[in-house]
């Protein structure tokens, strides 16, 4: 009980982090949505436009974050005996089919602004606030992607891309921006950049959604010669088999065979595979939950990680 208890301290402690991440993205994403959207509003110029619309989502991503840390951090229960910390990685779905809708809506806005010619060329002063907001942007994402790598967490991991994809389009968006105020381009590269700006955003989506995927399909957290490499280390161990290992959010449960010396005192077994347990975590560096099955010594050590 007090393992469980630890446990769900330590995972609620980690969502009031993540959640107080979220919250300092969220109003950073809100600042530069408006900035863009203003400028957007002002010069009719569909990429500007769209962009804005872009970071703008960036905080409704954040927004769906917070709903789903608040659930992933409560404590196990009869029903969830592992725990809530899957719901992070399912906010990360709602995120990609919001990128998506985005995706399509800006795609379709492209398609729509071609022959278009009813804009007006930015001034200086909107051109240096797209690239302030460009700059903020590069800030943003660098931090959250830290926080995500420290805290382990999917959801920031996955608001970092989508920031991250933001930054690709204020750029494309700069480019657009200059090619008509400097050096008078035609209407249609407005519409041809925003149609960019949707591949850009299809391409993050999937990238998320192909993370997300392989957290609930269960696909294998750590290479099973990683994990039977650090129990081999154990003077104990005499081989190790059938490894396998999957995430659940900042988490990671592993199971595992073990050979060791039939005539071994149960209490030096147990006390064994806790030591291989601490092990794991401070060798690895990521947080492990193990189920250790051991067994009889066989005739040769052996690395097996079938």
């Amino acid at each position: 009980m007090t393992d469980i208890l630890g446990k769900d301290r330590t995972t609620e402690e980690r969502g009031n982090r993540v959640e107080r991440v979220l919250l300092i993205v969220l109003f950073c994403n809100l600042l530069v949505a408006a900035a863009k959207i203003v400028i957007g509003l002002a010069t009719n110029l569909q990429s500007v436009l769209a962009d804005g619309y872009h970071s703008l989502s960036d905080g409704f991503s954040n927004v769906i974050g917070l709903v789903g840390v608040a659930i992933a951090k409560r404590p196990s229960d009869e029903g969830h005996t592992y725990g809530h910390s899957r719901y992070e990685t399912l906010a990360s779905l709602a995120i990609v089919a919001l990128m998506a809708y985005l995706g399509i809506s800006v795609l379709t806005q492209a398609v729509r602004g071609l022959g278009r010619t009813d804009f007006r060329v930015p001034s200086s002063g909107e051109f240096a606030v797209v690239v302030g907001t460009l700059v903020f942007n590069i800030l943003v994402a660098r931090l959250e992607d830290r926080a995500g790598k420290r805290l382990s967490s999917p959801i920031l991991r996955s608001d970092a891309r989508h920031t991250l994809s933001d930054i690709c389009v204020t750029c494309g968006v700069l480019v657009s921006l200059a090619l008509i105020a400097f050096l008078g381009a035609p209407a249609w590269v407005d519409s041809a950049v925003s149609a960019v700006i949707a591949l850009v955003i299809f391409r993050a989506a999937y990238r998320i959604f192909r993370e997300a995927s392989d957290e609930l399909t269960d696909h294998t957290a750590i290479d099973p010669r990683e994990i039977a490499a650090v129990v081999l280390t154990d003077p104990n161990v005499r081989g190790a088999h059938k490894i396998r290992s999957r995430r659940s959010g900042d988490l990671i449960y592993a199971d595992f065979h073990v050979q060791c010396d039939p005539e071994m005192p149960l209490k030096d077994v147990h006390a064994m595979t806790h030591r291989l347990e601490a092990l794991l975590n401070e060798r690895l560096g990521v947080r492990i939950s193990c189920v250790i099955h051991p067994e009889a010594e066989k005739p040769r050590r052996e690395i097996d990680p079938r």
